[in-house]
Parts: C-alpha cells; sequence; structure tokens
C-alpha cells in the first residue's frame, strides 16, 4: 500500500523522542528565510501532505515529497531550490501526488527514468556504432567521417548522451571551427553530424535530430581548379623527390595518368590487375555509380604498377597503409599533398583536381566529351545508354594513351611547356587508328 507521510513523521534515523519537524505555510519568502542548522533538517508544508523542503548545512534547499509504501518510507527529490520554482514544485507534488494516489511509485519512475538515462550511449558510443554499422557498409570514404569525428566531434561531445545534444550545441561546434579558419571543414563536419543522428533515429536511439533545420555555415563555389600543363609538368617533375613515401608518390602518378577516384587508386587490389592485357577492373562496389570500369593501362601507368607491385607485400592491397591499415586513406594521401604545395612550386590544389585536370586538358586537345565521359566513369543519362553495353576499351585506350604522352612530353620539356606545339605534333585520331 502507497501512502501520505503526515508532516509530523521524523527522518529516517532520527532518535527516538527527538522533536517534531517544523511545518510553515510555503511561500517564496518563507523558504528563503529559512536557515540552516547543524544537521540536514526538513520542513514541512502546511497543509500540504509530505511535501517538505530539505535544508542541508550548507545551506542547499531541495523541494522533497515523503510517502510510504508498505509501510516502508519512500523519498522522491523534486528539485533544488530555486532552481526549481514553487510553482514547479507544487505542479510536481501535484503530479506525484496523484501517482501516489493512484496506486503508482513516482519514485519508482525516477528510478527507471535514471537507469535509461544511464543506460542511453554517449556521444562517442554513438560515433562508433555510426562508423561501424553505416558508415563503413555505405560509404567508400569513411575513414573521412572517422577523421572528423574524432577531430572535432568527440573532443567537444565524448561523453556527453547523444540524446542530450542540442541544436546549439551543433551550432556552437561549427562556429568553433569556422572560427579557426576552416569554413569549409565546417561543412564538412554538419554533414557527418548529420548522417550520424540520422542513424540514431532510423535506430531509435534518439527521438529527433539537433541539426535539424542548422544550415551549412559557409558557401561553397564550384570547384573549378584544374592544372596548366606547366603546373602538370612541376607537379610529376618533382615528385619524387617530395618527402613522401613510395607509395604514396606512386599512388598520385597513377591518380593522374589513369584520371580514376582517388578511393578507387588507393584502393586497388591485385586481383583488379591484368598485366598481360595491361587492364584494370575496379568492381562495381569500389565505383561511384555502381558499375564496373574497365580502365586500360598506358605504357607510364605499367611501369608504375610493376614498381610498385614489388613492395606491395602479400596483403593484396596495392597501396598498403603504412600503420596496418587495409590501404593509403583520402584523407593521408589529401594532406601530403597539402603539406607540400612549396615543394611542388603550385598553387593549392587537391588530388580530386588531378582528374579535373586530365578531362579539362583533354578537351584541348579535341577529344570528344563523350570519351572523355567513359575514361573518367561518369553515368550516362541518356535513354541510349540503358542498352549500350560496350566498354568503349579501344577509346578509352586511346585516350588514356594519349594523356600520359601529353604528360611525358610536358615534362620532358626544358623550357616553358609549348601548349600550341603540343597540340600541333599529338592528335586524338593518331591513338583512335593505332
Amino acid at each position: 500500500m502507497l501512502h501520505n507521510t503526515p508532516s509530523s513523521t521524523r527522518l529516517p534515523g532520527s532518535p527516538s523522542g527527538s522533536p517534531k519537524f517544523d511545518v510553515i505555510l510555503f511561500t517564496d519568502k518563507s523558504i528563503k528565510h529559512l536557515v540552516p542548522g547543524e544537521k540536514r533538517r526538513v520542513v514541512w508544508a502546511k497543509g500540504l501532505p509530505g511535501l517538505g523542503v530539505r535544508v542541508t548545512p550548507k545551506g542547499t534547499k531541495s523541494f522533497v515529497y515523503k510517502y510510504d509504501v508498505d509501510g516502508q518510507d519512500r523519498w522522491l527529490t523534486i528539485g533544488q531550490y530555486p532552481k526549481v520554482s514553487l510553482a514547479e514544485a507544487f505542479q510536481k507534488y501535484g503530479d506525484a501526488l496523484e501517482k501516489v494516489e493512484a496506486g503508482e511509485d513516482p519514485a519508482g519512475d525516477k528510478v527507471k527514468a535514471n537507469a535509461a538515462h544511464r543506460g542511453a550511449p554517449t556521444v562517442v558510443q554513438l560515433a562508433e556504432d555510426y562508423i561501424e554499422k553505416y558508415a563503413k557498409a555505405r560509404k567508400r570514404s569513411w575513414q573521412e567521417d572517422q577523421r572528423i569525428l574524432a577531430h572535432d566531434v568527440l573532443p567537444a561531445w565524448k561523453n556527453r548522451k547523444a540524446s542530450k545534444i542540442t541544436r546549439r550545441d551543433v551550432i556552437a561546434l561549427l562556429d568553433g571551427i569556422v572560427a579557426r579558419g576552416a569554413p569549409v571543414q565546417a561543412n564538412r563536419t554538419l554533414a557527418v553530424i548529420r548522417r550520424m543522428f540520422n542513424f540514431a533515429i532510423d535506430r531509435d536511439i534518439i527521438g529527433s535530430s539537433p541539426c535539424y533545420r542548422v544550415k551549412p555555415p559557409s558557401k561553397e563555389r564550384s570547384k573549378d581548379r584544374y592544372l596548366t600543363l606547366d603546373e602538370v609538368k612541376l607537379f610529376w617533375t618533382r615528385l619524387d623527390a617530395a618527402p613522401l613515401d613510395n607509395g604514396t608518390k606512386r599512388a598520385l602518378k597513377l591518380l593522374i595518368l589513369t584520371l580514376q577516384r582517388l578511393s578507387e587508386v588507393i584502393g586497388l587490389r591485385t586481383a583488379e590487375l591484368d598485366l598481360r592485357a595491361r587492364t584494370w577492373i575496379i568492381p562495381a562496389e569500389r565505383t561511384k555509380n555502381g558499375r564496373a570500369q574497365l580502365v586500360p593501362l598506358s605504357s607510364a601507368a605499367m611501369a608504375i604498377l610493376t614498381a610498385q607491385l614489388e613492395e606491395a607485400g602479400e596483403s593484396g592491397a596495392v597501396f598498403p597503409g603504412k600503420t596496418g591499415g587495409a590501404h593509403l586513406t583520402n584523407a593521408a594521401v589529401s594532406r601530403a599533398v597539402a603539406r607540400n604545395l612549396d615543394h611542388f612550386g603550385i598553387s593549392k590544389f587537391t588530388p580530386h583536381d588531378l582528374r579535373r585536370t586530365g578531362s579539362t586538358q583533354l578537351a584541348a586537345f579535341r577529344v570528344p566529351r563523350f570519351d572523355r565521359d567513359r575514361v573518367l566513369n561518369h553515368t550516362d543519362m541518356t535513354i541510349g545508354a540503358v542498352y549500350d553495353v560496350y566498354e568503349y576499351q579501344d577509346e578509352k585506350r586511346a585516350v588514356l594513351d594519349m594523356w600520359a604522352d601529353i604528360i611525358m612530353r610536358s615534362a620532358e620539356s626544358k623550357d616553358p611547356v609549348d601548349v600550341q606545339s603540343l597540340r600541333t605534333a599529338i592528335k586524338y585520331a593518331d591513338y583512335l587508328s593505332a
């Protein structure tokens, strides 16, 4: 049985014969004037059975509600005054009183709520689940999500409950990243946080996302950076002397020679290569559009792969990671380029810009867009493409052989590249008919 305890009841542990506790009319004035004693004491509310204010020797005042369950005292702490106002305390007391009269135990509800809170995942636990159960299964660049979370999100929110992160917390985090001069990184961080909390909603971990209606903090212009042939020359000729490991150097060379995506190059497996046929087949699960891509290998690409395969080991990865990972990461290669811009003598560019460079320069050499798109493995959205299963192997080989020659001739030039003479000497038709 649940009962309200009369206001004259002593605190548990009080000695027999000790005086009854004070009973006063609860007002803000009367509560403010309660004086702490040497020991903790409770002052009860006049006319409100079981409602009291507990006063500690240090002067902390908290609203409490005392009732009994089958003759056993039960205490419910309503909240600390004045953080919990007198009006709020009356409301919570009324709610608890109704539960007692209905045969329920309000303190038991609070215990359950506290247990649920203790069992709720922290942000670091959510991040681990997101990477393992979502990002790794759906994103080739999951390591970048992991890096962003580790660099900016976990240091700020690591041990906080995921369900307690607010929209204000997200905005403050992004503002901090912008303030340190990384506005684009702030956009990337928001994208990862949004995916992580949407994952949590899908798994019924949280009820709503703190990223709701949070806008990217900075505007990004469309990417238009590409290297001139003189910059291609500097990049190619200075790469060998750059303070990078051989695997990273060769990955960057293969990247510009084949014009495939960085994740596809660094994730290259020996099983994907047919060196006799001089081809590389990227399986569908590793391409952006989900279609397998046949990549003919130029003589320059073959030379790089031959050298790299001699050092790759037996893991099956052509570009194994330096710290035991399956292969080099996008982030590691991108940082390697960013750190060595002065060495290359080239203004800021990224590995992805090498892919744009090839397409742009080949356009200037009159290579049709259709053939360039086949090399880049861009999705063809035309109706006819649905029925087109031709691999365009000859056309792709012509494009990549021609592009390799453009790079090599540019690199061999002692003077600035004579672009006009190069365009006169190198004709796409010659490579198609070879």
